[in-house]
């Protein structure tokens, strides 16, 4: 007797990322925003280092504007290598056709630890993303802190985007930091 799914008891259906959303949702930010925000942490590195004079802490915002680059970067090779193992049903139908190809039960399992290791990888990719949102923010932080010889008002404006720059750095921060610990084994 077969149940609701169409499936028999005890067989074994196709793995489904959770939620399902995710795959697009990861391709985005790896795919399109991760390298979108190195490219404009490449441009600030550029612009600091010509017009350093004019900052107060340029050294400190191309560290931290180079180590946002370099997350980025490495968030977009963690992706592209996770999504290398993650294939669905239909995938498999357009590769093989009906004449071709291998039997589900070999197909399922293979699909199956893919996704675990797509999963499992894409996770590393995700955290480097987030890493690197926060390290953009602490890079803008550093860069829009006034030099030393300003007026009143242009310290007053720069201090203020500096700190809306470290508020939100730190509401990214908290937030990864959050995502890391429900990750943990043992979370709830």
């Amino acid at each position: 007797m077969s149940s609701p799914s169409g499936r028999d008891p005890g067989e074994e259906g196709w793995e489904v990322p959770k939620p399902i959303g995710y795959i697009a949702a990861s391709e985005s930010i790896h795919f399109v925003a991760a390298p979108l925000l190195a490219t404009a942490a490449i441009t600030a590195i550029g612009v600091i280092l010509a017009d350093g004079d004019k900052l107060r802490w340029p050294d400190a915002a191309v560290l931290a504007l180079t180590v946002c680059v370099t997350l980025f970067v490495f968030s977009i090779q963690r992706s592209f290598n996770a999504r290398a193992h993650l294939f669905s049903a239909a995938d498999i139908d357009d590769w093989f056709g009906t004449a071709y190809r291998p039997p589900d039960t070999v197909l399922k399992q293979h699909q199956h630890a893919g996704v675990k290791k797509w999963r499992t990888t894409v996770r590393g990719a995700t955290n480097a993303y987030n890493l690197g949102v926060v390290t953009l923010g602490l890079g803008a932080c550093l860069a829009l802190a006034p030099p030393e010889d300003t007026t009143f008002w242009q310290a007053f404006f720069r201090w203020t985007a500096s700190g809306v720059a470290a508020v939100s750095a730190g509401i990214e921060g908290i937030s990864t930091a959050r995502i890391w610990h429900s990750q943990s084994p043992g979370s709830p």
